[in-house]
């Protein structure tokens, strides 16, 4: 409020300055006024666009601020000088329209007291549904759409538009309806019934989860994807939008008492609609989302529209003198409005991604910044946690990178005493990280309440870690969070909410995050952060480089899936002093801590022999490759401001590309990480061995991706295992691979071949 009030005040100035120098006759009060608000929210659409869509993402944030900040001293420069060439008096004797210039307005009917009174609180209360309803259409949105910056400013520049055009339309509504303050009721009935059917209607054409698929196979195609977006986001918010943007042209047309008033009356009527956008903007933050949820809310505004508009119809009804209409029509209208809107449903559950109509959902609750579903599959016993729809915990295929951000740290250090962990999700990586009895003090912050409530029906899965004494949860924003405090740890893990689809949660991958994070690690701690990478490999490199401008130390591990679906885990970890790999300290690790790492034995990581090959890259190696590569900063936020085409590109392509990436810099990382580790492993030769066959099961899965046939699996694959039958880690990725495998494959002979594979493997 402090950083804004002051733009904000002098921007809310400018519309009823103008109203003043343009209306110069009573008569045409509402379509200057009109065509005004009109031309501003067009302005507002075109800074949407313009800024959201290239601007910030060219140039970063200060350079639009500049660029707005030369704007404004031109236009009032250009204004000055119009002052003093044009004199205000003259102007406006100057510029009275003639009769034959324009149409003139019906004749106008001065309100009295009371009917301008119950105008401009409708109007407050029209504009708190308003903005409640932007915020409850969005939040719906990114189920389909994502919650990417240029999902959130399709959503904006689309309601923005409605808004405009509203205001345009209402010049025509004024000049050709007598009774306004009647039109005003019906426009409130309407906004409450198109509101209310808009999320149903476009539900009736495919559910969120059918549009959302039908979206990502435009993935390839930047341009259809970016205008099917508009599309959908226009389907909802467009016809609710003109109606509202109608609304306070027709109201500052009616309030306008005195041509010499003008300013007066219209700066009162934005005011109190602005209001009313203010309350509506906090109130489902505040309580109407945990209160309602999503579409209760919205039903409840329509309801409120609705019941507004029947009371200005009521009124005014009443105040004609048409008594006996008011007690007949009203209620009638009252009654098949809530009939209608009864019909829409309140109880619908937004899907997640990959859920399939078998799923039992055991959790479902829209908070304040999020809207979390636990779902369990019943044919497997998988069970999922999503925020807004995106998988960030459970069992299945997210629950090896949280054991790895739990565990990792264990295998760096000789002790952790102290750990931060980012986002709660699950709980499952929080109580990983308990299962160590070295652990004193565990802080687990989350932002959504949402998700603390969902973690607690993973009870058996993270060993009841939140009633653990030994943890602190904080809700709070990690900026926030890390900006207020002193405090410091000894490991740092985060394990960010990301999707594939788009780029979201830019500063968790920004410079000035890693900073933080960096400032409150104690000497010889460390900071692991899980990175997909399946993401772009400009948007990949671009972590890495931001990540190796904020720690003296880095390093880099590798943990592919056992198939093509991933996730494709990339683990950074930094520190300040260089975290030494050798085979004998991480082995005497693995065996001291052999009770708390048995989550990890499935996936085949039980010794220093299956864990050391994951290895990529350390210092010299990584800023070497990634010296070229852009900084995400918060003053140039790079990563949310992507290029569509890197995303819309295949993503197959996507992460052989980023495979390739990590191979080649093992291989150059290779010789001196080697030597490391050799001198103390117990046998050299065996040790070599071990790491090329890591190599080959890396250049195995190249193959993989871009399409192996199935008879070249086990030619491949299986030599993998000759070169180093003894490491665990392999035999557990290839034995899930064919296991993956023996599922999916049409063909019964390698059906078959595939099953007795996996036997073979897990003998």
């Amino acid at each position: 409020f402090a950083l804004v009030m002051g733009p904000t005040i002098l921007m809310g100035g400018t519309l009823p300055v103008l109203g003043r120098l343009v209306v110069n006759d009573r008569d045409q009060v509402g379509l200057r006024l009109g065509t005004l608000y009109a031309v501003n929210t067009a302005g507002a659409v075109l800074g949407v666009l313009v800024t959201g869509f290239w601007l910030i993402g060219a140039v970063g944030l200060h350079v639009p601020v500049y660029l707005a900040l030369v704007g404004n001293v031109l236009i009032g420069l250009l204004a000055w000088l119009a002052a003093v060439r044009y004199p205000a008096g003259a102007s406006a004797r100057e510029a009275r329209p003639k009769p034959s210039e324009a149409k003139p307005e019906p004749e106008h009917e001065p309100l009295d007291r009371s009917t301008l009174r119950l105008l401009l609180v409708a109007l407050g209360i029209s504009g708190f549904t308003s903005f409640a309803y932007e915020i409850f259409w969005t939040r719906s949105l990114v189920f389909i759409l994502g919650n990417s910056t240029y999902a959130l400013s399709t959503m904006l520049s689309a309601f923005l538009t409605g808004i405009a055009l509203g205001g345009w339309g209402a010049r025509f509504l004024i000049v050709r309806v007598r009774d306004r303050v009647a039109a005003f009721g019906w426009l409130q009935v309407a906004l409450g019934i198109i509101s209310a059917l808009a999320l149903p209607l476009l539900f009736a054409v495919g559910d969120p989860q059918s549009l959302s698929d039908t979206l990502l196979e435009l993935w390839s195609e930047a341009i259809p994807l970016v205008v099917a977006s508009f599309g959908i986001a226009f389907l909802v918010m467009l016809a609710p939008a003109i109606l509202i943007g109608a609304t306070f042209p027709l109201v500052g047309h009616l309030a306008v008492s005195e041509l010499d008033r003008t300013g007066t009356d219209v700066g009162r009527v934005y005011a109190v609609n602005t209001a009313g956008n203010v309350l509506g903007a906090l109130a489902p933050g505040w309580f109407l989302l945990a209160w309602l949820g999503i579409q209760g809310g919205i039903v409840t505004m329509a309801i409120l529209n609705m019941s507004l508009g029947l009371v200005i119809l009521g009124w005014r009804l009443w105040r004609r003198g048409n008594a006996g209409a008011w007690r007949f029509v009203v209620p009638v209208m009252a009654i098949a409005g809530v009939v209608l809107v009864s019909r829409v449903p309140v109880d619908f559950q937004f899907p997640a991604e990959g859920e399939q109509p078998h799923f039992e959902t055991l959790f479902y609750r829209e908070g304040p910044l999020g809207t979390t579903k636990v779902q369990v599959d019943p044919r497997t016993g998988e069970k999922h946690m999503s925020v807004d729809g995106i998988v960030i915990g459970g069992t299945g295929n997210s629950m090896f990178k949280q054991l790895l951000l739990a565990h990792l740290p264990r295998l760096l250090m000789d002790d952790v005493p102290s750990e931060l962990s980012v986002g709660l999700g699950s709980g499952i990586l929080a109580g990983e990280s308990a299962r160590h009895p070295d652990l004193e003090a565990i802080t687990v912050l989350e932002i959504e309440p949402t998700v603390v409530a969902g973690a607690e029906l993973f009870a058996e899965e993270n060993h009841r870690v939140l009633e653990d004494p030994r943890l602190e949860l904080v809700t709070d924003d990690i900026s926030s969070f890390l900006r207020t405090t002193d405090r410091r740890w000894h490991a740092i893990t985060a394990d960010e909410k990301t999707a594939d689809e788009y780029a979201s949660n830019g500063f968790s991958y920004s410079v000035d995050y890693y900073r933080l994070l960096s400032e409150h690690l104690v000497e010889g701690g460390v900071v692991v952060q899980w990175v997909p990478s399946t993401l772009p490999p400009r948007q990949f490199r671009m972590i890495l480089k931001s990540f190796s401008e904020s720690f003296d130390h880095m390093q880099l591990w590798y943990f592919l899936p056992a198939y093509r679906r991933g996730p494709f885990n990339a683990v950074l970890v930094g520190s300040h002093e260089p975290a030494a790999l050798d085979y004998t300290t991480v082995q005497e690790r693995f065996e001291r801590r052999s009770e708390a790492l048995e989550s990890l034995r499935p996936y085949g990581l039980t010794s220093a022999v299956a864990l050391l090959p994951h290895f990529v890259a350390g210092d010299a190696e990584l800023r070497t490759a990634v010296a070229d590569a852009p900084v995400n900063s918060l003053d140039h936020p790079r990563y949310e401001f992507y290029h569509p085409w890197d995303y819309a590109a295949d993503r197959g392509g996507k992460m052989l590309a980023n495979h390739d990436f990590l191979l080649e810099l093992k291989r150059q990382a290779h010789r001196d990480y080697f030597e490391q580790v050799a001198e103390t492993a117990p046998d050299r030769a065996w040790l070599q061995d071990t790491f090329a066959a890591e190599f080959r099961y890396l250049e195995a899965f190249h193959m993989f991706l871009s399409g192996l046939s199935s008879q070249d699996h086990f030619r491949f694959f299986d030599r993998v295992l000759e070169r180093a039958p003894w490491n665990d880690s392999l035999r557990a990725r290839i034995y899930s691979q064919y296991r993956f495998l023996a599922a999916s494959e049409p063909d019964p002979e390698l059906r078959r071949r595939y099953r007795a594979r996996v036997e073979d493997l897990y003998e």
